[in-house]
């Protein structure tokens, strides 16, 4: 699965903050003062859920506008507002229900046990799934003339068909996502993933592959479309550093361990279809713990909380600010053109794209092809090398020092009195781009030329290995924030090509990789893609030097000024 940062309803949407101008940031204030001390008629502090309010405007020369725009006054009972305040909601004038700063109600004022549950499982399912996603590759190898399939028709029902699946799910199923929350969400995507591999295993034919993993790639986007906004709307801006790239590294602990998941169990007395088998149990028990989980989207939380309180008080006045499905033509605009103008006219989205998806499809075609490199290479039984894909996961660690740093200088910056800026982040990037290039150079040099080869080298081998994992969860981490910093409001489409791009050539990498790696060799196809690698460096030393330049020259990309003020993502692109 990819690793998608994206929010519930903004596809690609990694986690982040949206400045809007301190001019345009203020809470819709009564003409009156109420007498129910239950009723606000303050400035909201503290509202995740509900769209930036218009400016103020001088009452005494805009009297008659306001009294047209504004919406009329109601009389709350008092018993209606005791309700409300009793589950941490405030209630304006006009009957529209808000959160308090402290109400329990909200997801981010969750028990931590509520929210260690429900990240939990949220994490577990993006390892689970990703590592069912990567398995397809070792399916595509074992498969392939028992089903009738050529090799190259192998791998494009395995790999490709599910990835490019995903791709379209990702764009597709945010408008759902923000009409039904994200329970639900989970729920379903998980039973259907379940019934799909069930699918497989239960009637393991040509067609049912081809369905089975069209449909799953399909549901996969889900969850990753929902993952990123509920983990932000649970955590703090500190919590959420620490969630997030946990997130991350189970997707990559996933890919690391689903090829050596998959051979074992195929090699074994059960065959290839248990692997499905096992899949399909194990999403069907994540299925009831999605049961449990607690809706985390503040809009619909806030509208059952909402529509309870209203049944129970019998008062049909109240109302939140939930918002409503997008029509098709401005699912088309922001889900589909926006992301294409923003890719070929954009040069940060444009290169970036490219860098975070080529190093991401890195993995999958490793997965087609690495356990050959070892066994051609080192002499080594296929399942021995099936656990070398392992070692990308022993990095997962180390990535975590430069989150540590980034703290470290944002506190820094703010202590200085000065504003953050995009390239202030990146170092990650600074760091990746090498260790990346070095990894793979180490590599390829190490995977032997001819048929010899001695034990230093095998293990020489695993350690570049470690440097290329680090390097693939460096660039994931620190690009997407990259573009969420950079384009303000506009994130989500600068992150989409990027996503799209990910899914793409994840499913495309794995066809020509046994060819590549036949065609050239071992050590030189491992250098070409060395080469490749190495030109990530000068577009980091690029970023280093002109990369706000660049920034500032788009018409797109926000500057971010101190007189802004930081709320909560409000999701929504103008």
């Amino acid at each position: 699965m990819e690793l998608s940062h994206q929010r519930p309803d903004r596809p690609h949407r990694p986690p982040g903050l949206t400045l809007w101008p301190s001019s345009s940031y203020s809470s819709f204030t009564p003409s009156h003062t109420s007498s129910n001390p239950y009723i606000s008629t303050a400035p909201t502090a503290y509202n995740p859920t509900s769209s930036p309010p218009p400016p103020r405007t001088d009452s005494r020369t805009s009297s008659s506008s306001s009294s047209l725009d504004k919406p009329p006054s109601i009389d709350i009972p008092r018993h209606v507002s005791a309700a409300l305040y009793a589950k941490g909601l405030n209630v304006s004038d006009i009957g529209l229900v808000t959160f308090r700063t402290d109400s329990r109600s909200h997801p981010r004022n969750w028990p931590l046990l509520r929210k260690i549950f429900d990240t939990s499982l949220i994490c577990f399912l993006e390892f689970f799934m990703t590592l069912v996603s990567i398995a397809g590759s070792v399916a595509a190898d074992i498969t392939g003339k028992s089903l009738g399939f050529s090799f190259v028709g192998s791998i494009c029902s395995w790999v490709t068909l599910y990835m490019l699946a995903q791709a379209v799910g990702a764009l597709v199923f945010p408008p759902i996502v923000e009409r039904f929350g994200c329970r639900l969400i989970y729920t379903t995507s998980t039973f259907v993933f379940c019934l799909a591999c069930l699918l497989i295993a239960v009637w393991p034919t040509k067609e049912s592959v081809i369905v089975g993993r069209i449909v799953s790639g399909l549901v996969s986007a889900m969850p990753a479309v929902v993952a990123t906004g509920s983990l932000e709307n649970m955590w703090d801006t500190r919590g959420r550093i620490w969630i997030i790239h946990l997130w991350i590294s189970g997707a990559v602990l996933g890919m690391a361990g689903g090829p050596a998941v998959a051979t074992y169990i195929s090699q074994s007395a059960f065959g290839w279809p248990f692997v499905y088998g096992i899949a399909g149990i194990t999403a069907f028990v994540l299925t009831l713990l999605c049961i449990l989980m607690q809706e985390s989207r503040p809009t619909q939380v806030l509208q059952q909380q909402v529509r309870k309180i209203s049944k129970r008080v019998q008062f049909d006045q109240l109302s939140a600010d939930t918002g409503t499905l997008p029509s098709f033509r401005e699912f088309v605009r922001s889900s589909l053109w926006r992301p294409m103008q923003f890719y070929f006219t954009e040069p940060i989205v444009f290169v970036v794209s490219f860098m975070g998806a080529f190093v991401y499809g890195l993995i999958y075609l490793f997965s087609a092809c690495l356990t050959r490199v070892y066994v051609d290479g080192f002499g080594m039984e296929r399942g021995s090398a099936s656990l070398v894909m392992l070692a990308l996961a022993v990095s997962i660690p180390f990535t975590f020092l430069p989150r540590i740093y980034d703290i470290r200088l944002i506190h820094r910056i703010e202590r200085s009195g000065k504003s953050v800026k995009p390239e202030d982040k990146l170092f990650g990037f600074y760091l990746a781009a090498p260790v990346l290039a070095a990894g793979l150079w180490w590599f390829a040099f190490s995977v032997p030329h001819g048929s010899s080869c001695t034990a230093v080298a095998l293990w020489s081998s695993m350690g570049a290995l470690i440097l290329v994992g680090y390097g693939v969860i460096e660039f994931d981490t620190t690009l997407s924030g990259y573009l969420v910093d950079a384009y303000g409001s506009y994130a989500a489409s600068a992150n989409a090509p990027m996503s799209f791009l990910r899914a793409v050539l994840s499913g495309v990498f794995p066809l020509f990789a046994n060819q590549m790696f036949e065609g050239m060799g071992n050590r030189d196809a491992l250098i070409l893609l060395a080469s490749l690698a190495t030109s990530f460096c000068v577009v980091a030393a690029v970023f280093r030097v002109y990369g706000r330049g660049l920034r500032q020259r788009s018409r797109f990309a926000e500057e971010q000024q101190g007189q802004e003020i930081l709320v909560e993502d409000k999701w929504d692109e103008p």
